[in-house]
């Protein structure tokens, strides 16, 4: 249910929430971040269990609203965890996992050690279990309180939503190799320093002006970076992808996440039909045969939004019309990073990818 702001979730509606006795999902838009605080003390005084996080954008079927609210009642939580960076007695030993079947995992983007924090929570968890998520935050990229339960917000940390919901997952970015591989020879952390043993800003400016009409600037590093983007090398799938998103005070890239040494790197670029293709595919690849999703959860990256403009509701449009003859519910928001695990293997953190999860009973 979208809300414009708190002033239109009534009292009848609060009464409603709390008549259905379900957990909430609350994803807040940025531009709505005032209303956070009210809304958690108004849920919370009613005695309604919620969880959630502020994003760029609020997903609401094929809208995409920059301001707002969006609740959904989920009738399946077993139990809501949450885990601090700053204390390790936080990742304690999770009960009764035998009936979980699916977790929506929402982190602080601006967590300083991401890879870390990932696996800490995969480590708590048994391999059967698939992971959908996103990175919470501000276009900033400042780190605030972002992520919250009835207890209240917090950063550097992660809210984990077990639940026994069953769910079939999707995973798809549909950017394509630019020019490399280069190997990232010094990188700490989310900032890449050098490539092929070079300033790494000086191979990326090099290549890219060589090869397209894109010509930096001292403050157009952004407006370029949205286009090419990273990609990691991965075995039998695609390029995870790499958000660059600045450059420090010494010259280097900075990513929205870690980018690990001596990885093997590509430039990637993209093409708006290509990638709304592949959106497309990401909802094609949450369809179950036996049972219908109630709802198609939608985690699909802030500079996608930036990239493809006008074109965003067409990437939304392609997931609906794969439902069409269904009685299934967009919902979701922009990220700013991806999280996914289809119960297979280790938990990964994507950029400029479209992660879905179906939701069935």
């Amino acid at each position: 249910m979208y809300f414009k702001n708190i002033a239109e979730i009534t009292q009848d509606k609060v009464d409603n929430f709390k008549l259905s006795n379900n957990f909430l999902l609350v994803f807040i838009a940025e531009k709505s971040a005032s209303d956070a605080e009210p809304l958690i003390s108004l849920l919370s005084t009613n005695g309604i269990k919620f969880f959630g996080g502020i994003y760029p954008t609020i997903i609401h079927d094929t809208t995409n609203y920059h301001d707002g609210l969006l609740i959904i009642e989920i009738s399946s939580v077993q139990e809501v965890v949450t885990f601090s960076m700053k204390d390790e007695s936080s990742f304690r030993e999770i009960q009764n996992l035998d009936k979980v079947n699916t977790a929506i995992l929402l982190i602080d983007a601006m967590v300083s050690e991401t890879d870390l924090l990932l696996k800490r929570v995969y480590g708590l968890l048994n391999n059967k279990i698939n992971i959908v998520g996103g990175g919470a935050g501000f276009m900033s990229f400042e780190q605030q309180p972002c992520i919250f339960t009835q207890d209240g917000m917090f950063e550097d940390g992660a809210v984990l939503a077990l639940m026994n919901s069953k769910s079939k997952i999707g995973v798809k970015h549909g950017w394509e190799v630019f020019a490399g591989p280069f190997i990232a020879t010094s990188t700490d952390k989310n900032v890449i320093k050098e490539l092929n043993w070079r300033p790494a800003l000086e191979v990326y400016q090099e290549v890219i002006e060589a090869n397209s009409d894109n010509k930096f600037t001292e403050n157009n590093f952004i407006d370029i970076a949205k286009i090419f983007p990273f990609g990691i090398y991965k075995e039998g799938a695609e390029f995870v992808v790499r958000d660059p998103i600045a450059i420090n005070e010494a010259g280097e890239i900075v990513c929205i996440s870690e980018v690990p040494e001596n990885s093997t790197l590509q430039i990637l670029t993209g093409d708006p039909e290509k990638l709304i293709l592949a959106a497309r595919h990401v909802a094609n690849k949450t369809l179950h045969d036996e049972s219908d999703a109630n709802c198609l959860m939608v985690f699909d990256c802030i500079t996608r939004v930036m990239y493809l403009g006008s074109q965003f509701e067409d990437e939304l449009k392609a997931m609906r019309d794969v439902y069409s003859d269904k009685n299934c519910k967009i919902r979701g928001v922009s990220t700013l990073g991806e999280i996914a695990s289809s119960g297979m293997g280790f938990v990964d953190f994507y950029n400029k990818t479209i992660v879905a999860s179906s939701l069935y009973n």
